[in-house]
């Protein structure tokens, strides 16, 4: 429940044995690296050399990409139950050796543009005979298409227009013949037979009038003869593709060690980096960086087993440093960390809002969802994801975020009597019994302890601030503007949910809340301006504080949502359950059918779209209701330095 305390560290070490000291700190993965605060000392970091191994890389990314098109898909089994591949560091040596890493992505680049230009070849060739398909009733070869004088254009017309097209063309340029020679899905095709020095004019005109023309020049044959040809070319490409297909194929047998030089080489770039940060002596260098307080004795006493030449140095951040973030949570409250950086993550002062958030949380989420059928569905769902998939880092977490809410969301499903849109009025009494309330026939009910919830919610946030102004000494702001605060809108509940909500309230009770808040309106009013040292701008701030009040009751009023996505959930289950009930009747048991397919692929919808919005409108009360009490944020999180493989697992000689 609390941000990681972390620790400034000061490594210095002699530089024959740099490259094992950042071996060995990307092996433990517990520091992060930064620049030094020694200015008088350089870095002999090289450029040059990293974007040499950056291009070796890409060469080879590019290389898996396209040779992985040639693989057998793997079956979902397989991909559930893959491992990592197993290599030592003799493995790669041995793989540096024997793969001819430029090679192998010059044969990729040869293969996949030659298969770019057969399929620009045969997509071309069956655009062309696309366009000679309607003139195939020209007999003439298109080469003897003109005289010394005279050709002979091709040109499409709307159907509609072609006729006045001719009428104005055969009026104006009576020298000139035309013939229709095609009539196909409302285009008219047609010869025009123009005399060549007033062609370009014509075909300005043509174009004009609504017409496009159809060039065969550079062709020999008739149209016919010119299709039969490109269509016997056809199998010649799809010979001369399937052939590049099998030479990929053949070369992707390769893939596997790729997959080893990958992670070696993208190890490599991540040791070159760390040389950005790192600074030297003429024999000595030295690394500085964060890591986490815990850490810190293992991390020295295992440098001093494993190095004679090294020495180390911590201390505690200084006060204009901003030290990185780690949240540090019990293991039920890890997940809901993925709901906390969304917004942001603690600055290092503050406190970590995620174990505070989770009850909260998972309660709106499922009020918003509000159906126990659904809830166990999508706990059922994602548990076996959990389970199966193993998914790590934000996916494993939005997971079991969604695991723990679907558990709530069936245990208050169950209180308001929703499963899957069905009534349990006719359920037995020992069922109904557990059913408190149901939202569709009691709205005003639920809005109340939407709103109750909601206040609690509000409190509990400026009780947090109140806390933390306590240990940071600000007793005043901790008495004035956060309990006197609390106690006042405590004492202003009572009496809106009697004048706005219409509910009934004791009267003595009605006497005790207008008593204390008239006391505390008074406390508040004194108390708003105390830092100012003008009289009048200090009575002016206690007015005007007064106007938060208008922005708590705004905040409470968000809480409807609660209600409103609740009631949307129920509204369209059962909607989806009355039309599976209609198309039911349908004839030769087709409605049999038709019902299951509504039903499924209804409540399936219905589910997915109400668990997005329980999600996101969950999340926003928590980011705009209750973190704006307490929480500042602008931390940025802790990025250790360590070895990161995709594909393989190294087993390192022994230092």
């Amino acid at each position: 429940m609390a941000v990681s305390r972390m620790l400034r560290f000061q490594l210095l070490a002699h530089d024959s044995v740099r490259e094992e000291i950042k071996l060995f700190l990307s092996d433990a993965g517990v520091v992060e690296v930064v620049d030094s605060s020694v200015e008088e000392l350089r870095s002999r970091f090289d450029e040059d050399d990293l974007r040499e191994l950056e291009q070796v890389l890409e060469k080879i990314d590019s290389s898996i990409g396209f040779l992985s098109q040639f693989m057998k898909k793997p079956s979902l089994m397989q991909r559930l139950s893959a491992v990592p591949i197993r290599v030592t560091e003799s493995d790669i040596d041995a793989l540096l050796d024997d793969v001819d890493i430029d090679g192998v992505w010059k044969r990729c680049e040869s293969i996949q543009q030659g298969m770019r230009r057969k399929s620009d070849e045969l997509a071309k060739s069956k655009e062309l005979v696309r366009a000679l398909e309607p003139w195939t009733s020209v007999g003439v070869p298109l080469e003897h298409l003109s005289t010394e004088r005279y050709t002979v254009s091709f040109w499409v017309f709307p159907e509609k227009k072609f006729s006045s097209v001719v009428e104005s063309f055969e009026t104006e340029y009576p020298e000139t013949a035309v013939e229709e020679v095609n009539r196909a899905d409302g285009r008219s095709y047609a010869a025009f037979i123009v005399s060549k020095e007033a062609e370009d004019e014509i075909a300005e005109k043509l174009k004009l009038a609504g017409g496009y023309r159809n060039d065969f020049k550079g062709f020999e044959g008739t149209p016919a003869e010119v299709i039969e040809r490109e269509r016997r070319s056809w199998d010649e490409i799809e010979r001369a593709m399937e052939n590049l297909r099998g030479e990929a194929a053949e070369l992707s047998a390769v893939r596997d060690k790729l997959f080893v030089l990958y992670d070696h080489f993208n190890e490599e770039i991540a040791l070159r980096n760390v040389e950005r940060h790192l600074v030297n002596t003429e024999s000595t260098f030295l690394i500085e960086g964060w890591v986490r307080a815990r850490d810190a004795a293992s991390l020295e006493r295992n440098l001093s087993e494993k190095f004679d030449e090294t020495a180390i140095f911590f201390r505690e951040p200084a006060e204009d440093e901003d030290p990185p973030i780690y949240l540090e949570n019990k293991k039920l409250f890890v997940p809901f960390e993925f709901v906390t950086t969304l917004y942001g993550r603690p600055n290092y002062k503050e406190i970590d809002p995620t174990p505070l958030l989770a009850p909260f949380f998972v309660l709106f989420f499922a009020m918003c969802l509000t159906d126990a059928g659904y809830g166990a569905t999508l706990a059922a769902v994602s548990g076996l994801a959990i389970m199966k998939l193993k998914p790590r880092g934000g996916l494993g977490k939005l997971l079991k975020v969604l695991f723990y809410g679907g558990i709530v969301t069936a245990v208050v499903g169950f209180v308001t009597g929703g499963v899957f849109g069905i009534s349990l009025e006719s359920a037995p009494d020992y069922i109904k019994q557990f059913i408190v309330i149901d939202p569709l026939k009691e709205p005003m009910k639920m809005l109340n302890i939407a709103f109750l919830i909601g206040v609690v919610h509000i409190l509990f946030g400026m009780g947090i601030r109140m806390v933390s102004n306590f240990k940071s000494h600000n007793l005043q702001d901790a008495l004035f503007d956060d309990l006197a605060w609390i106690l006042f809108i405590i004492a202003l509940a009572p009496l809106g949910y009697m004048g706005i909500l219409g509910g009934k309230v004791p009267p003595v009770m009605v006497l005790q809340a207008k008593r204390a808040s008239l006391v505390l309106a008074g406390v508040i009013f004194l108390t708003g301006g105390r830092k100012e040292k003008n009289i009048i701008k200090r009575i002016l701030k206690g007015v005007i504080g007064f106007y938060d009040i208008v922005g708590y009751f705004g905040d409470v009023l968000s809480y409807a949502r609660l209600l409103a996505l609740g009631l949307a959930t129920s509204a369209i289950a059962i909607a989806v359950n009355g039309i599976a009930k209609m198309v039911l009747g349908l004839p030769f048991y087709t409605g049999y059918v038709a019902a299951v397919i509504v039903l499924v692929m209804g409540h399936l919808f219905n589910m997915a779209v109400n668990t997005l919005g329980a999600f996101v409108h969950s999340g926003r009360l928590q980011y705009l209701e209750f973190f704006s009490k307490f929480f500042t944020g602008g931390g940025k999180g802790f990025k250790p330095f360590k070895s990161e493989r995709r594909y393989t697992v190294l087993e390192r000689r022994k230092i």
